[in-house]
Parts: structure tokens; C-alpha cells; sequence
């Protein structure tokens, strides 16, 4: 430390993150996570652009949808970053919308996938909060 009050403070951040050990499934679920939220907010997108093109609602996404396209894919890169609230949030969010969809609309096909992308969800959360866990040892230790 310097004499000088007024001169800006220096932390070695780029030491941790270099010596850190995460195993490989830690980072398979966070990246299996970031696929499923890749590819769902994709397919939203999708769904809502055919839906503005011939002006009325398809399998209840219409323009509105947008924001919820928006919305996974702000969490999907939350989760990138390894945020254990964005890896939550989305699992409760996509969870809620499958269960949604199922009871408004009675769209059970789509239901395997619900349970396929909410694993893979579930999976991530849970990566992220291991991944959270060793940093935090890491920095301790």
C-alpha cells in the first residue's frame, strides 16, 4: 500500500479466475443451460416474427412476445456469466410459461420439450451455484 491517500486502489482480480478448477460437468450444465435458452429464445423469435408477418397471434405468441424474447435471452446470458439469479429465474419463468401454455391452451406436444429445456434449466441453476461454490473456496483458500 502507497503513502499517498489519494492514489486509486489495486486488487488482484485476474488471480482467481486464473488459478480456478471447475470440473467439466459444472461447466457442461451451465453450457447445456446456455444452449437451451439459445435455442428457446430462438424459436420464440421465430414464432413471433411469423406471427407480425401475417398479423394475428400463433400458438399465443404475437409482437407482445417480443419482450419475452428479450427476457430469455437476457437470462440466457445471465447464466453465460454464471448468475445463480438469472439460472433461477429462467427455470421458474420457463416452467411457469410451459405450465401456462398447457392449462390455457391445452398444448400438450409441446410438453416433452417443456420437461427437456426445464431440466436443462434446473441443471444450469444448479451448475451455477457449484461454479459459485468453488470460486467463493477458491477465493477463501
Amino acid at each position: 500500500m502507497s503513502s499517498n491517500p489519494y492514489e486509486a486502489p489495486v486488487a488482484n482480480v485476474d488471480a482467481v479466475e486464473t488459478a480456478l478448477e471447475v470440473p467439466e460437468e459444472v461447466e457442461k450444465r451451465i453450457r447445456n443451460a446456455v444452449g437451451a435458452g439459445v435455442i428457446s429464445g430462438c424459436i420464440t423469435l421465430l414464432i413471433c416474427l411469423i406471427a407480425m408477418w401475417q398479423g394475428g397471434p400463433i400458438m399465443g405468441l404475437d409482437a407482445w412476445s417480443l419482450i419475452d424474447v428479450v427476457l430469455i435471452f437476457g437470462l440466457t446470458f445471465g447464466i453465460y456469466r454464471k448468475s445463480r439469479t438469472c439460472a433461477v429465474i429462467m427455470l421458474i419463468y420457463y416452467a411457469g410459461m410451459k405450465i401456462m401454455q398447457v392449462v390455457t391452451m391445452h398444448a400438450i406436444g409441446g410438453l416433452i420439450w417443456g420437461i427437456i429445456f426445464s431440466y436443462l434449466f434446473a441443471m444450469g441453476a444448479v451448475g451455477t451455484f457449484q461454479y459459485r461454490k468453488i470460486k467463493r473456496e477458491a477465493q477463501q483458500g
